[in-house]
């Protein structure tokens, strides 16, 4: 992971990106514009409802339409307002699930969009003035595209249309097979095409929450065919590569691959949970998110997958790829940016990943359960459990290059099955001289001196982790845990993952202790850290801070982990 921005809303939104800027919406109601690079603010703006439609960039500007019923347009830079226009009244939608707002499209000087009073609108950026609007007499969340000066677009009762981008007279309508259902007969809705429609030559394609997805001849209307999913909604938009249609399934909770001119399957790849968003295609990948809260990147050929991401939430907006990195929002509030997933390649060597637990039997660290929520989040991110004895097999394989790995301490001990001795010479020493990965949460487990019998905590004693690690702290007792301060992610940090700003923390050692400084307290001490043992970035002993009491961000705890060995 490259960085992660939190917003205090779900971000169903999809990113934009422009020169060095990336921007979205949240449902706080605000829209953001953050840098590219770096993950930081650089200005928000609010709105009067939720920001779920997806922002276009034209001319310095970012346009974006809001639950408020408005379309806005502010500078790309500033954030100041240069537009602002009302749309009528929101007409009634009894049915649930409408997560969407229509996103603006922007061509020729004009923006179209539609809006929840029924209408496709056409402004003029210019004067700000409708040019145009098209009465769909229902909702209109499908968002526009554009070919050959023709607008398509769905509405919410089962009609696409074709209209005259310069007029809004009507080319053609097509009925699709939702007209045919009556909602109340299911206890949901099998009417609106939320899904935004697919151009590609003579084609354009859409789903339905009718089951259905539909390839029609632009030009006509005429339908070419039509693939029913048996009731299962198609909100997600469908992406056309290489004469191939890519899509998602709701209750299929499946993605997959269909022959653009026959619509026979070419591969399918089961999720883990809904697919509402739209699928990405970059090169041989295609990139698409669930609602089990994954990101995944599949060969677009095989529907092999390649790797996935775990948020903390379900997913419903939809990745941009740019400069190999992926963009993404999850219902967790954080927009993603992923970085590290490229095209297939001769493989390479594999990692483990694994996470250290057991029950304690004295003093632990941790309260109210913080070490078993810790432990779950990374088993359930696909990390395997170890015990004492899996811990000692574990890094010997790792110093015999057998994988590459990295184990996370959600217990705070370290068993004596890796300290088999008490110099340089202890397994857990050797593990990271041969470029294993060790990540500690909150104080050094290792200055906890242990009565062996009752795991009781006799003393604290930072000798210990001087000696084997070779990390001075300050003084001994008292004196090693040197206060708490605020602590402030530093470059550094942000690269490796971590995204917050600040927190308050103790147990901080002189920089020249360390390799890398992830965090900085306000006595110049680095509270988070990395000290590498001669491996290749991303290596070596990571101390990270952690509340005893309570969760911590586990997104960007596990970034660090895996940074540098993806």
């Amino acid at each position: 992971m490259k960085w992660a921005f939190q917003t205090q809303g779900p971000v169903r939104s999809s990113a934009a990106i422009s020169g060095d800027i990336v921007y979205f919406g949240s449902g706080d109601n605000h829209l953001y514009a953050v840098d590219l690079h770096s993950g930081r603010e650089k200005w928000r703006y609010k709105t009067g409802g939720a920001v779920h439609s997806s922002p276009a960039v034209a001319g310095g500007v970012v346009y974006f339409t809001s639950r408020d019923e408005c379309l806005y347009g502010v500078d790309a830079l500033t954030g100041n307002q240069l537009l602002k226009y009302q749309t009528g009244e929101l007409l009634p939608y009894n049915w649930g699930f409408d997560y969407y707002v229509s996103s603006p499209l922007v061509a020729q000087g004009v923006v179209y969009f539609g809006s929840g009073d029924g209408h496709l609108y056409a402004l003029d950026i210019a004067s700000g003035n409708v040019t145009w609007k098209f009465n769909a007499q229902s909702r209109v969340r499908s968002s526009p595209a554009m070919a050959d000066n023709v607008i398509y677009f769905g509405d919410t009762q089962g009609y696409f249309y074709a209209l005259d981008s310069a007029t809004g007279n009507l080319k053609w309508r097509y009925t699709s097979e939702s007209t045919k259902f009556n909602p109340a007969e299911f206890g949901f809705d099998r009417c609106a095409l939320i899904s935004s429609p697919a151009i590609s030559g003579n084609v354009v394609a859409f789903g339905g929450r009718d089951g259905f997805l539909y390839t029609l001849d632009r030009q006509s209307g005429e339908e070419k065919w039509k693939r029913d999913y048996e009731i299962s909604w198609v909100i997600s938009s469908p992406a056309i590569f290489n004469e191939t249609i890519f899509t998602g399934t709701s209750d299929g909770s499946f993605a997959h691959a269909l022959d653009l001119t026959t619509g026979k399957e070419k591969w399918r790849f089961n999720a883990t949970e809904t697919v509402w968003t739209s699928p990405a295609i970059c090169d041989s990948l295609i990139y698409f998110g669930d609602g089990g809260g994954h990101v995944f990147a599949l060969d677009n050929r095989k529907g092999t997958e390649i790797s996935r991401f775990k948020t903390k939430d379900r997913i419903f907006s939809s990745p941009m790829v740019s400069a190999g990195v992926v963009y993404i929002g999850s219902d967790d509030g954080y927009l993603y940016a992923l970085t590290g997933i490229d095209s297939p390649k001769s493989p390479a060597q594999p990692t483990r990943r694994a996470v250290f637990w057991e029950a304690s039997k004295g003093f632990d660290w941790f309260k109210f359960s913080v070490d078993e929520q810790i432990r779950d989040y990374f088993v359930s991110a696909g990390y395997e459990q170890l015990n004492a004895e899996t811990l000692a097999q574990f890094m010997q394989d790792g110093i015999a290059g057998k994988t590459r790995s990295v184990v996370i301490f959600a217990a705070h001990r370290v068993p004596a099955t890796v300290l088999n001795d008490s110099t340089e010479a202890a397994l857990l020493r050797q593990y990271l001289n041969a470029g294993g990965k060790v990540i500690w949460l909150g104080p050094p487990p290792l200055a906890y001196k242990r009565d062996p019998k009752t795991d009781h905590v006799t003393a604290l004693d930072f000798t210990i982790p001087e000696r084997i690690l070779g990390v001075h702290y300050p003084g001994n007792s008292a004196i090693g845990v040197g206060g708490w301060y605020q602590s402030t992610v530093t470059t550094e940090g942000v690269k490796w993952g971590l995204v917050r700003d600040w927190w308050v923390g103790g147990f901080a050692v002189e920089p020249d202790q360390v390799t890398t400084v992830l965090a900085q307290d306000e006595t110049g001490r680095a509270s988070a850290w990395v000290k590498n043992y001669g491996g290749s970035e991303g290596t070596g002993l990571v101390q990270l801070w952690h509340q005893r009491e309570s969760q911590e961000d586990l997104v960007a705890i596990r970034a660090v982990a895996e940074y540098g060995l993806r």
